[in-house]
C-alpha cells in the first residue's frame, strides 16, 4: 500500500462514509456518504422524512450509526457524545434557539465558559473584549448589554453563531437558519457565512429554501428516502433540478384562478393588544378579509403576529378594539364560540397546540367537530360513521398512514400537517386562520397545502395567512399586509409584490418610502 493511500485526506473537515441508521424496520439513513471540504459551505437538502435530522444528530454526536462512520479531518471517528463532537470543533445552531431568557447577549455568549478573575468572579471586561473581538471577525455590531428577550430574531441567531465560535467551533451546522428572517436579514446572514467561510470555517447549511442554497453553497448533497441521490457543485445544477431530485418528479405549480370577492368575513377595528410581558405589540390595527380572498400577513417575528393570532382566535386578551366574524361581534367570545360561528384555526405549532401527538390519527382528525350531527347522536359518538368519515378525509388529503388508529406522532411532519389541514377545512368554515401553514413541510407537501388553500378560496372561503415565508405569501395572497412594530406599513396586491419591497417594509419603511 502506498503512502498516499494510507494518509487521511485532511481536506475533508466533516463527512460520512456509508452511514446507516435503523429504527426497527425503518431505515432512516441508508449508506449515506458525503464530504464537506474545509473552508466551504456544504448544503444538505431533502424532503420530510428524507433522513436529514437523523444524519445531523449523528454528525454532532447525539446518535450513533448502526453501520458506517463519521469522518473528521479525513479520519473515521466514533463520537462519545455531543461534547466529544464539540471538542473536535463541531457545533450546531438549532431551529429553536438555545439562548437563556433573562440574560443579556454577553451573558449568553460566555455562559458556562465565563472568564474569571480573583475569587472566581466573572471578569466582565475580559468577556466584553472577547465579544468585541468576535464582532470584528464576523463583521457585525451588537449591543451586548441588551436582554436576549428584547433582541430581534436575527440578532439572537448571530449570538448563537458567535457563541459557537467563542467556544472554539470551526464547523457550524445550521438547521434552517433563515426560517424567521426578513429578506434583508437573510442577506446579512449570507454575508456573515461567506466571511466565516473565507476565514477557513466549514459550514453545513440545512435548508428547504433552494434560492438561498443556490446563492450560498459551494456543494449540495441531496437526500431522498434516506439515501444520497447526488452530491453536486452548485454551478452544475439549477433550482428546478434540485427540486426534482428531492421529490423524484417534476412538480407542477398550484393554480391560483381569479375569484369573485364577496362580503367581509373578518372585520378588525382599532385593535390593540399586549404580549405576556405587557408590552404593547398591536397598535390600532384595522383589517378586513372578504369571502373569496386570501390575505397574507408579512412581518419579522415579534412585530405583532402572535398577538393578532391570539386576538382573532380568542386565545388572548386585547387592550381595545373590535373583531367581527361574518357580521357578528365576537370580541369577547372564546375559541369554541368563534369556531361555532365559522372560524377554523391552523396553529403555527402543531406539536404543542395543533395536534395531540399521542392520540390516534382519527381522534385528531375529528377533534372539535366530534359533537356535530352525524358524528354524534344523543351525546354518543357514532364510531362507524366517524371511521368512514376519517378514512374519506385521509384519502382526500393523501395522508400516508398504516392505520388511522396509530398515534399521529408516528406520521411525518408533512403528513401531520395534512391531517390538521383536513380537520380545519372539514365542514366548510367561513374563515380559515392559517399560521405558518407549511412549516416543516417538504416541497411536495407545500404544493399540496397551497392548492388546498386556493381551492378553499375559490369556493368562497376567506383566508388569513400568517407566514414567515415571503415566497409563500406572494404565491397565495390576493393582498399582502405588512406589519412592523404592531402597525401596518403598507399593503401590496397580487401581481405587484416583490420580495425586496416587502422586506424593506418589514423593516419599517412605508410603501411610499419604498416607492420613492
Amino acid at each position: 500500500m502506498s503512502t498516499a493511500e494510507t494518509l487521511p485526506d485532511v481536506s475533508i473537515r466533516l463527512g460520512a462514509q456509508g452511514v446507516t441508521r435503523r429504527f426497527g424496520s425503518l431505515v432512516a439513513n441508508d449508506r449515506i456518504t458525503f464530504r464537506a471540504t474545509r473552508g466551504t459551505i456544504h448544503a444538505i437538502v431533502g424532503g420530510n422524512g428524507a433522513g436529514k435530522s437523523t444524519l445531523m444528530r449523528i454528525l454532532q454526536g447525539m446518535d450513533r450509526p448502526d453501520d458506517g462512520v463519521v469522518v473528521v479531518d479525513g479520519v473515521p471517528t466514533v463520537f462519545l457524545g455531543p461534547a466529544d463532537a464539540f471538542s473536535r470543533g463541531i457545533g450546531m445552531v438549532h431551529q429553536e434557539f438555545m439562548l437563556v431568557p433573562g440574560l443579556t447577549l454577553l451573558e449568553n455568549l460566555v455562559l458556562a465558559h465565563e472568564p474569571t478573575e480573583g475569587l472566581g468572579r466573572i471578569d466582565r471586561k475580559a468577556a466584553l473584549e472577547a465579544a468585541r473581538k468576535l464582532e470584528r471577525e464576523a463583521g457585525v455590531t451588537l449591543d451586548w448589554d441588551m436582554p436576549v428577550d428584547d433582541a430581534p430574531v436575527h440578532v439572537r441567531q448571530i449570538v448563537e453563531i458567535l457563541r459557537l465560535l467563542y467556544r472554539g467551533a470551526d464547523v457550524l451546522i445550521l438547521d434552517e437558519p433563515t426560517a424567521v428572517l426578513a429578506p434583508a436579514q437573510v442577506q446579512e446572514l449570507i454575508v456573515l457565512l461567506r466571511k466565516l467561510r473565507a476565514e477557513g470555517r466549514t459550514i453545513l447549511f440545512i435548508s428547504h429554501k433552494l434560492d438561498e442554497v443556490m446563492a450560498l453553497a459551494d456543494e449540495i448533497t441531496v437526500i431522498r428516502a434516506g439515501q444520497v441521490i447526488a452530491t453536486i457543485t452548485t454551478a452544475d445544477t439549477t433550482k428546478a433540478d434540485l427540486a426534482e431530485m428531492m421529490i423524484g418528479e417534476i412538480l407542477s405549480k398550484p393554480d391560483a384562478r381569479p375569484t369573485a370577492v364577496g362580503q367581509p368575513v373578518l372585520e378588525i377595528r382599532g385593535l390593540a393588544a399586549r404580549d405576556a410581558r405587557r408590552t404593547l405589540r398591536l397598535k390600532e390595527l384595522n383589517l378586513d378579509i372578504r369571502a373569496g380572498e386570501i390575505v397574507g400577513i408579512a412581518g419579522v417575528a415579534g412585530n405583532g403576529q402572535d398577538e393578532l393570532i391570539a386576538a382573532v382566535t380568542g386565545l388572548g386578551r386585547i387592550e381595545r378594539g373590535q373583531i367581527r366574524l361574518d357580521g357578528k361581534d365576537v370580541t369577547r367570545l372564546d375559541l369554541r364560540a368563534r369556531r361555532e360561528r365559522g372560524l377554523s384555526y391552523l396553529s403555527p405549532d402543531r406539536a404543542a397546540e395543533g395536534l395531540c401527538l399521542t392520540a390516534p390519527i382519527s381522534e385528531n382528525l375529528v377533534a372539535g367537530r366530534h359533537r356535530s350531527p352525524g358524528l354524534c347522536k344523543c351525546g354518543l359518538l357514532q364510531q362507524g360513521t366517524i371511521k368512514s368519515h376519517v378514512e374519506t378525509l385521509l384519502d382526500r388529503f393523501s395522508v400516508k398512514r398504516a392505520s388511522a388508529s396509530l398515534p399521529i406522532g408516528s406520521l411525518s411532519g408533512g403528513n401531520q400537517q395534512r391531517v390538521a389541514m383536513a380537520r380545519e377545512l372539514d365542514g366548510g368554515p367561513k374563515l380559515l386562520l392559517a399560521c405558518q401553514p407549511t412549516r416543516g413541510v417538504d416541497i411536495r407537501g407545500i404544493a399540496f397545502i397551497h392548492q388546498c388553500l386556493l381551492d378553499y378560496r375559490e369556493a368562497g372561503g376567506a383566508v388569513l395567512v400568517i407566514s414567515e415565508e415571503l415566497e409563500e405569501l406572494i404565491a397565495l395572497s390576493d393582498r399582502i399586509v405588512v406589519l412592523y412594530d404592531g402597525r401596518v406599513t403598507g399593503e401590496v396586491a397580487r401581481g405587484s409584490a416583490e420580495i425586496e419591497e416587502l422586506g424593506r417594509m418589514m423593516l419599517g419603511e412605508t410603501r411610499e418610502e419604498v416607492a420613492a
